[in-house]
């Protein structure tokens, strides 16, 4: 039941008119995330429920008002909170929750979070390597970055989140990135048809 309304919260929230990063950034995100989350989470051994209702909320205060986006860690985490407490969830899985939203920014290292926080953390840094045509839209579109500015600063984030998965996550992305990494670090072969 709380799964279906924070889905439909979530939806509803990046089809409104002010959501500044586009409506395509459910499915082209949102979606990404909560698939490779629950991928982990079987694999690493987290509890399902908590990675899910996580990945949905982990971006919502950027969703709702993307000047948050440099906090929206902190502020996702409070959205998700009272959200969550509106429909009733438990005080502890509520805070779990809370706590994979507030460290999803980068993926974490071996031992320093929850297979929970693990799962939500290293999905988020592996779906920005196998969407990147949603990434151009935010770095040229939404940040309104020049092309090498945006080549430039996509190149060293896919770089710097491929060096820091677990072995779990490459494993999921290990095609997806050899791709990525060829077009951006030669981009005269997407000219290349053979």
């Amino acid at each position: 039941m709380i799964q279906e309304k924070v889905v439909s919260y979530v939806r509803e929230a990046c089809q409104a008119p002010g959501n500044a990063l586009g409506p395509s950034f459910y499915d082209q995100h949102l979606l990404v995330v909560a698939g490779l989350a629950d991928r982990l989470a079987g694999m690493l051994g987290a509890d399902k429920e908590v990675v899910s209702l996580a990945s949905y909320l982990h971006d919502i205060s950027a969703v709702l008002d993307i000047q948050t986006l440099p906090e929206h860690h902190v502020v996702s985490a409070a959205i998700a909170g009272t959200f969550l407490e509106e429909n009733r969830v438990e005080g502890p899985k509520i805070e779990r929750v809370r706590q994979c939203i507030l460290k999803h920014t980068a993926p974490l290292a071996p031992g320093a979070g929850s297979p929970e926080e693990t799962s939500l953390s290293h999905a988020d840094a592996l779906s920005f390597i196998l969407q990147p045509p949603y990434w151009f839209y935010f770095a040229f579109v939404v940040r309104k970055m020049t092309f090498r500015d945006g080549h430039d600063w996509f190149f060293q984030r896919v770089q710097s989140n491929w060096n820091a998965l677990c072995p779990e996550a490459r494993r999921l992305g290990e095609e997806g990135h050899a791709r990525c990494f060829e077009l951006l670090s030669r981009p005269s072969a997407i000219l290349q048809f053979s």
